[in-house]
């Protein structure tokens, strides 16, 4: 599935939720900020597209009715991704810096998958190909199906949530995490989705050793 050897620098305390539209990555990454913060960890949220000019734009074209091509949406997506890990103070590194524990709604895994299924993918993975690496990858595996009828109940859907590039997206998306796990020191952690919020969040819990919050 890869194409680079990905052997970035790993950064300590940064943790990373993916998963499908719908899997319920950022319910579980906004439990794990209350958890932490409940042991007295300084834990903070963020997520891509950030929120960020560079990622107001991504969702702008995202959500229509002005579109753009999917290598564009690649490209912008770095950009963005960029900005989340340099900007002073607010960025990822700087959190890092002051000793907090970031916790990501998605970072450079989803870029693969997703852009990657439209784009040429080995020049997805050279666009990304320079990102540090989270500590803890955290997969919500749901399947497909499941994943679609959450996202019917959503009044709006933008064009990556469609049920067609979900499709063309899920088996893929499982191919990166486990070419991570393979080839990185990343520490991936991979949880069943399909069950309710709390029993998915004591999985979580568990594969990160975290006593009860």
């Amino acid at each position: 599935m890869l194409t680079l050897t990905w052997d970035n620098p790993i950064l300590p305390g940064f943790v990373v939720f993916e998963g499908l539209d719908g899997a319920g990555t950022t319910t579980q990454a906004h439990r794990l900020v209350t958890c932490l913060r409940s042991r007295g960890v300084a834990a903070e949220f963020t997520c891509e597209p950030t929120d960020y000019l560079t990622g107001r734009t991504i969702r702008a074209l995202l959500t229509g009715p002005e579109r753009a091509t999917p290598w564009t949406l690649a490209m912008l997506f770095a950009a963005d991704r960029h900005e989340h890990l340099e900007r002073p103070e607010s960025g990822i590194l700087a959190r890092l810096a002051t000793g907090a524990t970031v916790i990501s709604d998605r970072y450079l895994f989803s870029s693969i998958a997703y852009q990657g299924a439209f784009c040429d993918g080995a020049a997805v993975e050279r666009l990304n190909g320079a990102f540090p690496l989270p500590e803890h990858l955290v997969f919500v595996d749901t399947p497909q199906d499941e994943a679609s009828r959450r996202l019917a109940h959503r009044v709006v859907r933008d064009s990556l949530e469609q049920d067609d590039v979900q499709r063309l997206v899920a088996a893929r998306y499982r191919g990166v995490i486990d070419a991570f796990d393979e080839r990185t020191e990343v520490r991936v952690h991979r949880v069943d989705g399909r069950d309710d919020p709390d029993s998915v969040f004591a999985a979580i819990r568990s594969a990160l050793n975290l006593d009860d919050c």
